[in-house]
Protein backbone atom coordinates (compact mmCIF):
# COMPACT_ATOMS: atom_id res chain seq x y z
CA UNK A 1 0.00 0.00 0.00
CA UNK A 2 1.48 3.42 -1.06
CA UNK A 3 2.20 5.91 1.67
CA UNK A 4 -0.59 8.79 1.54
CA UNK A 5 -0.21 11.80 -0.39
CA UNK A 6 0.35 15.59 0.98
CA UNK A 7 -1.80 17.81 1.86
CA UNK A 8 -1.33 19.44 -1.21
CA UNK A 9 -1.48 17.11 -3.86
CA UNK A 10 -4.52 15.44 -1.71
CA UNK A 11 -6.25 18.73 -2.09
CA UNK A 12 -4.98 19.08 -5.68
CA UNK A 13 -6.78 15.26 -5.95
CA UNK A 14 -9.97 16.67 -4.92
CA UNK A 15 -9.54 20.08 -7.48
CA UNK A 16 -8.75 17.95 -10.27
CA UNK A 17 -10.71 15.05 -9.69
CA UNK A 18 -7.62 12.88 -9.69
CA UNK A 19 -8.67 10.39 -7.29
CA UNK A 20 -10.42 8.29 -9.03
CA UNK A 21 -10.92 7.00 -12.85
CA UNK A 22 -9.22 10.42 -14.41
CA UNK A 23 -6.50 12.49 -14.55
CA UNK A 24 -6.95 16.18 -15.29
CA UNK A 25 -4.65 17.75 -17.84
CA UNK A 26 -1.57 18.47 -15.61
CA UNK A 27 1.21 21.02 -16.18
CA UNK A 28 3.84 22.16 -13.91
CA UNK A 29 3.41 25.69 -14.61
CA UNK A 30 7.20 26.54 -13.55
CA UNK A 31 9.27 23.79 -15.49
CA UNK A 32 6.66 24.71 -18.28
CA UNK A 33 7.70 28.39 -18.53
CA UNK A 34 11.15 27.43 -18.61
CA UNK A 35 11.27 26.34 -21.69
CA UNK A 36 10.63 27.07 -25.41
CA UNK A 37 8.56 26.47 -27.83
CA UNK A 38 9.92 23.13 -30.16
CA UNK A 39 11.63 24.60 -33.51
CA UNK A 40 8.79 22.99 -35.45
CA UNK A 41 6.21 24.95 -33.29
CA UNK A 42 8.39 27.48 -33.98
CA UNK A 43 8.54 27.11 -37.88
CA UNK A 44 4.38 26.56 -38.11
CA UNK A 45 3.76 29.87 -36.63
CA UNK A 46 6.54 31.90 -38.38
CA UNK A 47 7.06 30.10 -41.66
CA UNK A 48 3.85 28.12 -42.89
CA UNK A 49 1.36 30.43 -41.14
CA UNK A 50 3.02 33.43 -43.14
CA UNK A 51 2.80 31.53 -46.40
CA UNK A 52 -1.01 30.74 -46.36
CA UNK A 53 -1.34 34.63 -45.98
CA UNK A 54 -2.80 34.58 -42.35
CA UNK A 55 -1.26 38.23 -41.82
CA UNK A 56 -3.61 39.71 -44.14
CA UNK A 57 -4.05 43.07 -42.75
CA UNK A 58 -7.45 42.52 -41.64
CA UNK A 59 -8.56 43.78 -38.53
CA UNK A 60 -8.25 40.11 -36.60
CA UNK A 61 -9.95 39.07 -33.54
CA UNK A 62 -7.68 35.92 -32.30
CA UNK A 63 -7.96 33.31 -29.67
CA UNK A 64 -5.03 31.21 -28.76
CA UNK A 65 -6.57 28.25 -27.41
CA UNK A 66 -4.21 26.62 -24.26
CA UNK A 67 -2.03 29.52 -24.53
CA UNK A 68 0.09 28.44 -21.10
CA UNK A 69 2.02 30.84 -19.55
CA UNK A 70 2.12 33.49 -22.81
CA UNK A 71 5.66 33.12 -23.83
CA UNK A 72 4.01 31.80 -27.23
CA UNK A 73 1.53 34.38 -27.31
CA UNK A 74 3.60 36.95 -26.99
CA UNK A 75 6.72 36.06 -28.85
CA UNK A 76 5.21 33.97 -31.99
CA UNK A 77 1.77 34.45 -32.27
CA UNK A 78 1.00 38.17 -31.82
CA UNK A 79 3.37 39.31 -34.48
CA UNK A 80 2.17 37.49 -37.04
CA UNK A 81 -1.10 39.85 -36.88
CA UNK A 82 -0.45 43.96 -38.41
CA UNK A 83 -3.48 45.14 -37.75
CA UNK A 84 -4.90 43.21 -34.23
CA UNK A 85 -7.84 43.96 -32.67
CA UNK A 86 -7.69 41.88 -30.25
CA UNK A 87 -5.91 38.53 -29.04
CA UNK A 88 -8.21 36.53 -26.63
CA UNK A 89 -5.84 33.88 -24.84
CA UNK A 90 -7.16 30.58 -22.82
CA UNK A 91 -5.97 28.14 -20.46
CA UNK A 92 -8.11 25.78 -18.53
CA UNK A 93 -4.90 26.10 -15.81
CA UNK A 94 -5.18 28.97 -13.14
CA UNK A 95 -1.53 28.45 -12.40
CA UNK A 96 -0.84 29.22 -16.25
CA UNK A 97 -2.99 32.33 -16.48
CA UNK A 98 -1.69 34.09 -13.44
CA UNK A 99 1.85 33.66 -14.91
CA UNK A 100 0.69 34.82 -18.40
CA UNK A 101 -0.56 37.92 -16.66
CA UNK A 102 2.09 38.83 -14.85
CA UNK A 103 5.03 38.48 -17.36
CA UNK A 104 3.58 39.04 -20.38
CA UNK A 105 0.70 41.05 -20.69
CA UNK A 106 0.10 43.08 -23.23
CA UNK A 107 -2.66 45.49 -24.43
CA UNK A 108 -4.02 43.95 -26.66
CA UNK A 109 -4.07 40.33 -25.07
CA UNK A 110 -7.40 39.06 -22.75
CA UNK A 111 -6.11 36.09 -20.39
CA UNK A 112 -8.70 33.90 -19.48
CA UNK A 113 -9.21 30.85 -17.78
CA UNK A 114 -11.49 28.35 -19.57
CA UNK A 115 -11.68 25.21 -20.34
CA UNK A 116 -12.07 24.57 -24.05
CA UNK A 117 -13.80 21.39 -23.11
CA UNK A 118 -16.62 23.59 -21.11
CA UNK A 119 -18.83 25.15 -24.19
CA UNK A 120 -20.32 27.19 -21.61
CA UNK A 121 -16.95 29.09 -20.67
CA UNK A 122 -16.49 29.98 -24.64
CA UNK A 123 -20.20 30.60 -25.44
CA UNK A 124 -19.40 34.43 -25.58
CA UNK A 125 -17.50 34.23 -28.15
CA UNK A 126 -19.41 32.35 -30.51
CA UNK A 127 -19.49 33.49 -34.16
CA UNK A 128 -16.80 36.26 -33.53
CA UNK A 129 -13.54 35.03 -33.72
CA UNK A 130 -11.29 35.45 -36.99
CA UNK A 131 -8.57 33.71 -36.79
CA UNK A 132 -8.16 30.40 -33.62
CA UNK A 133 -4.81 29.04 -33.22
CA UNK A 134 -4.11 26.31 -30.49
CA UNK A 135 -0.21 24.90 -30.43
CA UNK A 136 -0.01 21.42 -28.18
CA UNK A 137 -3.23 21.49 -27.01
CA UNK A 138 -5.55 19.47 -28.50
CA UNK A 139 -4.17 15.63 -27.99
CA UNK A 140 -5.39 16.83 -24.66
CA UNK A 141 -9.06 16.60 -25.24
CA UNK A 142 -11.34 13.58 -24.87
CA UNK A 143 -13.50 14.25 -27.84
CA UNK A 144 -11.39 15.69 -30.43
CA UNK A 145 -14.12 16.19 -32.72
CA UNK A 146 -16.66 18.03 -30.28
CA UNK A 147 -13.60 20.45 -29.75
CA UNK A 148 -13.19 20.89 -33.61
CA UNK A 149 -17.02 21.69 -33.72
CA UNK A 150 -16.87 23.93 -30.77
CA UNK A 151 -13.81 25.89 -33.45
CA UNK A 152 -16.18 26.26 -36.00
CA UNK A 153 -18.79 27.97 -34.06
CA UNK A 154 -16.56 30.19 -32.42
CA UNK A 155 -15.37 31.14 -35.96
CA UNK A 156 -16.71 33.77 -38.33
CA UNK A 157 -17.75 32.59 -41.60
CA UNK A 158 -14.67 32.57 -43.81
CA UNK A 159 -12.63 32.96 -40.20
CA UNK A 160 -9.62 30.34 -40.28
CA UNK A 161 -8.08 27.82 -37.30
CA UNK A 162 -4.55 26.44 -37.27
CA UNK A 163 -3.87 23.82 -34.72
CA UNK A 164 -0.86 21.77 -34.17
CA UNK A 165 -0.89 18.68 -31.67
CA UNK A 166 0.62 15.18 -31.04
CA UNK A 167 -0.47 12.21 -32.31
CA UNK A 168 1.86 10.14 -30.54
CA UNK A 169 5.06 10.47 -28.33
CA UNK A 170 7.65 8.49 -26.41
CA UNK A 171 6.46 9.74 -23.21
CA UNK A 172 2.85 7.84 -23.99
CA UNK A 173 4.78 4.59 -24.42
CA UNK A 174 7.00 5.61 -21.17
CA UNK A 175 4.12 6.70 -19.26
CA UNK A 176 2.28 3.14 -19.97
CA UNK A 177 5.13 1.00 -19.29
CA UNK A 178 6.13 2.83 -15.67
CA UNK A 179 2.06 2.53 -14.72
CA UNK A 180 2.25 -1.06 -14.64
CA UNK A 181 6.04 -0.93 -12.56
CA UNK A 182 5.94 -2.34 -9.66
CA UNK A 183 7.52 0.10 -7.81
CA UNK A 184 4.86 2.86 -9.32
CA UNK A 185 1.58 0.96 -10.24
CA UNK A 186 -0.04 1.22 -6.91
CA UNK A 187 -0.26 5.11 -7.29
CA UNK A 188 -1.76 4.67 -10.64
CA UNK A 189 -4.37 2.02 -10.54
CA UNK A 190 -7.68 2.56 -12.74
CA UNK A 191 -6.22 5.63 -14.08
CA UNK A 192 -6.59 7.36 -17.55
CA UNK A 193 -3.47 8.84 -18.72
CA UNK A 194 -4.16 11.18 -20.76
CA UNK A 195 -3.26 9.44 -23.54
CA UNK A 196 -5.30 10.51 -27.25
CA UNK A 197 -6.80 7.64 -29.14
CA UNK A 198 -4.63 8.71 -32.00
CA UNK A 199 -1.11 7.48 -29.98
CA UNK A 200 -3.22 3.74 -29.87
CA UNK A 201 -5.05 4.07 -33.02
CA UNK A 202 -2.48 5.62 -35.19
CA UNK A 203 -4.86 8.24 -36.63
CA UNK A 204 -2.63 10.32 -39.25
CA UNK A 205 -4.20 13.25 -41.67
CA UNK A 206 -6.95 11.46 -43.31
CA UNK A 207 -8.42 10.80 -40.06
CA UNK A 208 -8.93 14.86 -39.46
CA UNK A 209 -9.28 15.57 -42.80
CA UNK A 210 -12.61 13.22 -42.64
CA UNK A 211 -13.62 14.80 -39.43
CA UNK A 212 -13.51 18.33 -40.18
CA UNK A 213 -14.91 18.09 -43.54
CA UNK A 214 -18.02 16.38 -41.97
CA UNK A 215 -17.64 19.14 -39.49
CA UNK A 216 -18.53 21.65 -43.01
CA UNK A 217 -14.70 22.87 -42.62
CA UNK A 218 -13.00 23.54 -46.07
CA UNK A 219 -9.04 22.02 -45.42
CA UNK A 220 -6.66 24.46 -45.91
CA UNK A 221 -3.87 22.07 -44.96
CA UNK A 222 -3.91 18.77 -42.94
CA UNK A 223 -0.55 17.02 -42.89
CA UNK A 224 0.72 14.28 -40.10
CA UNK A 225 4.86 13.74 -39.90
CA UNK A 226 6.80 12.51 -37.41
CA UNK A 227 8.92 15.79 -36.23
CA UNK A 228 12.46 15.54 -35.01
CA UNK A 229 13.65 18.47 -32.42
CA UNK A 230 16.71 18.65 -30.82
CA UNK A 231 16.79 19.71 -27.31
CA UNK A 232 19.24 21.94 -25.76
CA UNK A 233 20.51 19.63 -22.71
CA UNK A 234 19.41 16.48 -21.32
CA UNK A 235 18.30 18.07 -18.22
CA UNK A 236 16.12 20.57 -20.02
CA UNK A 237 14.62 17.60 -21.82
CA UNK A 238 14.06 16.12 -18.30
CA UNK A 239 12.15 19.01 -17.24
CA UNK A 240 10.32 19.26 -20.81
CA UNK A 241 8.61 15.86 -20.27
CA UNK A 242 8.00 15.74 -16.73
CA UNK A 243 6.27 19.15 -17.02
CA UNK A 244 3.80 17.66 -19.12
CA UNK A 245 3.34 14.26 -17.21
CA UNK A 246 -0.39 13.92 -15.61
CA UNK A 247 0.62 11.71 -13.54
CA UNK A 248 3.14 13.31 -11.33
CA UNK A 249 0.25 14.55 -8.70
CA UNK A 250 0.08 11.39 -7.94
CA UNK A 251 3.28 10.70 -6.96
CA UNK A 252 3.91 11.67 -3.36
CA UNK A 253 6.43 14.47 -3.23
CA UNK A 254 9.22 13.00 -1.31
CA UNK A 255 9.51 10.34 -4.12
CA UNK A 256 9.30 13.15 -7.77
CA UNK A 257 12.50 13.35 -8.44
CA UNK A 258 13.35 9.78 -8.29
CA UNK A 259 9.72 9.43 -10.64
CA UNK A 260 11.37 12.36 -12.71
CA UNK A 261 14.88 10.93 -13.32
CA UNK A 262 13.24 7.28 -14.24
CA UNK A 263 10.57 8.98 -16.66
CA UNK A 264 13.35 10.27 -18.46
CA UNK A 265 15.33 6.97 -18.26
CA UNK A 266 12.39 4.97 -19.69
CA UNK A 267 11.86 7.72 -22.64
CA UNK A 268 15.14 7.67 -23.98
CA UNK A 269 14.75 3.67 -23.91
CA UNK A 270 11.52 3.88 -26.04
CA UNK A 271 13.52 6.16 -28.47
CA UNK A 272 16.74 4.61 -28.73
CA UNK A 273 18.65 8.13 -27.43
CA UNK A 274 22.14 6.86 -25.56
CA UNK A 275 22.55 9.21 -22.52
CA UNK A 276 26.08 10.43 -24.73
CA UNK A 277 24.09 11.51 -27.07
CA UNK A 278 21.97 14.83 -27.93
CA UNK A 279 18.69 14.78 -26.84
CA UNK A 280 15.81 14.50 -29.19
CA UNK A 281 12.23 15.26 -28.97
CA UNK A 282 10.50 12.66 -31.45
CA UNK A 283 6.20 12.94 -32.08
CA UNK A 284 4.19 11.99 -34.40
CA UNK A 285 2.30 15.16 -35.11
CA UNK A 286 -0.55 16.83 -36.89
CA UNK A 287 -0.69 20.42 -38.48
CA UNK A 288 -4.19 21.56 -39.71
CA UNK A 289 -5.61 24.81 -40.65
CA UNK A 290 -9.18 24.47 -41.92
CA UNK A 291 -11.61 27.71 -43.01
CA UNK A 292 -15.29 27.71 -41.52
CA UNK A 293 -16.87 28.58 -45.21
Amino acid sequence: MPPLPSVAVWLAMIKHNLFGLTVQMYLDADLYDRGQPLDSVIHFLTVTLKELNWNDGRKNVVMDVGCGPGNTTIEWILPLFSNLDKLIALDSLPSMIERATAKNCHPKVEYHIADFNDRSAVERWKGKITKLISVNCFHWFKDQEKSFQLVYDLLQTGGEAACYFLLGSYLYDAMIQIKSDPKWKDYFEEVDMCIPESHFNKYDSSHYRKMVENIGFEVVLCQSEIKINRLPSHEKAKDRFYSVCPLVPLVPENQREIFKEELYQCILEKSATKDDEMPLHKASTLEIVIKKT
